[in-house]
């Protein structure tokens, strides 16, 4: 696949929203976002002196796959740190929250948003602890971090395209936090307790409830 295209704002109110005015191949960078967004409608804190980053793929059938690529690119450009992925594509580093991704589509584009704390971390209330790189003492710019993460996005897609998703849920795993460790899923209409048994082949998670196992698509995840 070729490079990305790269556009850098000093402010926007998404990058998300300025990345799907862009083609396939393009990522948006910005210094401060007026209206970052996370999942599921959850407003993303942003900070001056974190990274902000959007880019833009051309729409796949398989586009859901695309968040696990993007958590172990992250993963792995943070590996300095020794990060765990929380499921499906949270980046933890001592289990506390350190990125978080979003994917988008447009007719014709999958957008995936990645926000990395790197000067300050979220103090307000939050869904789950956070850091920073610089409670870490890791010195990065956001500038630096933008291209080593889009360095490594090209490498894993390639890889994924060339291998399949069995190799990208490999590597994954290896990340994984809460692995054979009882969790709570919370989903929208209820809360499910069990055990983390792994990731299926369409990136579902395997939850065991005594002689039960249920395979879940979307959710939030606590370790217990």
């Amino acid at each position: 696949m070729p490079e990305f295209e790269i556009h850098h704002l000093k402010q926007c109110a998404s990058t998300n929203e300025e990345a799907k005015k862009w083609p396939p191949y393009h990522a948006v960078t910005a210094e401060t976002q007026t209206a970052g967004k996370g999942r599921n409608g959850r407003k993303w804190e942003s900070l001056s002196g974190n990274l902000f980053l959007s880019v833009t793929l051309p729409l796949p059938s398989n586009a859901a796959l695309y968040s696990f690529i993007a958590a172990l690119t992250v993963a792995e450009t943070l590996g300095f740190l020794s990060p765990r992925i929380k499921w499906p594509n949270d980046i933890l580093i001592d289990g506390k929250k350190i990125c978080g991704i979003l994917l988008e589509t447009t007719d014709t584009t999958l957008i995936i948003g990645i926000g990395v704390n790197i000067e300050t971390a979220p103090t307000g209330p939050v869904l789950y602890q956070t850091t920073c790189l610089k409670d870490h003492n890791a010195v990065l710019s956001a500038k630096e971090l933008a291209n080593k993460i889009l360095q490594n996005l090209i490498f894993e897609i390639n890889l994924f395209q060339q291998k399949g998703f069995s190799t990208v849920r490999q590597q994954w795993l290896e990340y994984a936090t809460g692995i054979g460790k009882p969790i709570e899923v919370r989903l929208p209409r209820e809360t499910l307790h069990g055990i983390f048994e792994g990731l299926d082949d369409t990136g579902a998670l395997i939850l065991k409830q005594d002689k039960t196992i249920r395979h879940i698509t979307a959710g939030d995840v606590f370790m217990i």
